[in-house]
Formats: C-alpha cells, structure tokens, sequence
C-alpha cells in the first residue's frame, strides 16, 4: 500500500524495516521491483546460504545498517531551517533527538503534530506586510548601468536589509500596498483588517467630519476642522490615503 500510495508523490521505494528502506535509497533504487530481489536473495540465504551467514559479525551487519541510515540526516538542513524560519528548526531538531532516543514513529508525530499546530497559528494570524519602493542599481560587464523599482517591506527590522543606504519609500503619497504572508482565510479575515486599520489610523490622514457632532459621533477617519494644537500638527504631516492594493501572491 505505501509503495502504491508513494509513487503518486516521487518518495522511493519502501521495503519491510526503515533500515532496509534506506540502504535502497543509498543504492538509488527507484522502483520496487527492487523488492523481488531481496525476496529472492533471502529464500536464497535461508536455504543455501545460512552456514556462511552464521560467522558474519554482528558488528558488519550494524556497520552497514548505520552506514546507510547516516545520509538520513544531514545537518545542513537544519541550519537553512535556522534561516528561514527558527521555529521550524526547533520542529527539526525536536523531531530528530524524538527519532534518535525514542524511535522513528515518535519523530515523526512529533514533526507532524508541531508543523500542523504551526500551520493552524500562521492562518489564524498571518504574518503581513506593508510594501514600499527603492531602486536597485546593476551594472554588467560591458559596464552598462542600469536601474528598475522593487516592492519591498517598509518595516524590515533589523537583519532585513543588509546595505544600509537602502532607502524604502511608500509606493505612492495616497497609496498603501499589503502583501499577505499566509491564505486569506475566514478565520484570519478580522485579524487582517484590524492591522489594516491600525496601520491607517497610525500614518493616514484624517478626512474632513461628515458629521456634527463630538468625538463619540464621528467615525475614526474622520476629524474636526484642523486648528493650531499639535495634535492637529501632526495630522497635516501624515499622507491622504485613497487607494489600497492587496498582494494575494501567497494566496
């Protein structure tokens, strides 16, 4: 049933033990007729080949399982993990001490168990992002110049850019441009739109009241007639926003 199931999704062949599975990957064996051979090699042994068998050491026989397992786990993996995503390689490594001192069915729940409650939290609250502009300057060999406008995070934080002449600038003065981490979902919807709104009521213009009337009347985009106070001041120095674009590319 596994190798029927797997060739759907490119894994390789599956025989009896995890060691056995791994030796064949060691030996790139792609199909599982691969199968019929150790069938036939074992009926072999156990007929005309258990004499011999009978002094091969029990440390050769864990050599070669060992051997084989080994390409199983490659380190330079978890170092990526580290730079995509720590909490990922927390998962990772998790997920290999469970395989190493408990067992393989044990690593693997574990994995599974940790990447599902991770996907669950990234689509209740996705992760995103406000875009902005700069300009990347490449020269080719000829020493021709040349330039073009990249969309990039406004707010990157610490480690985002690396050249710190960098500048980032709002695509356009009444423009806002959201780029979604995560599926836009019914459960995330509501989160979305409240940091949607906070950033709006952080660096958006008020408009002009619709309505008379005092605070508790009017909505949050709106204001009173500007006057002289600082908070007022303040209004004038933030940008009038008309359009928003959404960036469903990860949706």
């Amino acid at each position: 049933m596994t190798n029927l199931l797997g060739v759907f999704f490119s894994s390789y062949p599956t025989t009896a033990s995890f060691s056995a599975t791994a030796l064949k990957a060691r030996c790139h064996v792609p199909t599982p007729l691969s199968g019929f051979f150790t069938a036939a090699l074992i009926v072999l042994s156990l007929y005309a080949l258990t004499g011999a068998f009978y002094y091969v050491p029990t440390a050769g026989l864990a050599a070669v399982i060992i051997s084989s397992s080994l390409g199983l786990v490659d380190g330079s993996e978890g170092i990526n993990y580290w730079r995509v995503s720590r909490v990922e390689a927390v998962i990772w490594v998790s997920s290999v001490i469970a395989t190493v001192f408990s067992g393989v069915q044990y690593g693997i729940s574990i994995a599974i168990l940790a990447s599902l409650a991770l996907l669950l939290i990234r689509i209740a609250k996705p992760q995103g992002q406000f875009l902005g502009t700069t300009t990347l300057r490449s020269v080719d060999e000829q020493g021709n110049q040349s330039t073009r406008e990249v969309f990039i995070p406004l707010d990157l934080g610490d480690e985002g850019i690396l050249n710190i002449k960098t500048v980032v600038k709002p695509p356009a003065p009444w423009i806002v441009i959201y780029r979604l981490g995560e599926s836009f979902t019914y459960p995330n919807a509501s989160s979305v739109n409240m940091k949607i709104k906070e950033y709006f009521e952080e660096n958006a213009r008020r408009s002009p009241q619709l309505v008379e009337g005092g605070k508790k009347t009017r909505l949050w985009n709106e204001t009173n007639n500007l006057s002289s106070t600082v908070e007022d001041e303040r209004e004038k120095r933030k940008r009038p926003i008309r359009a928003v674009i959404f960036d469903f590319a990860s949706v």
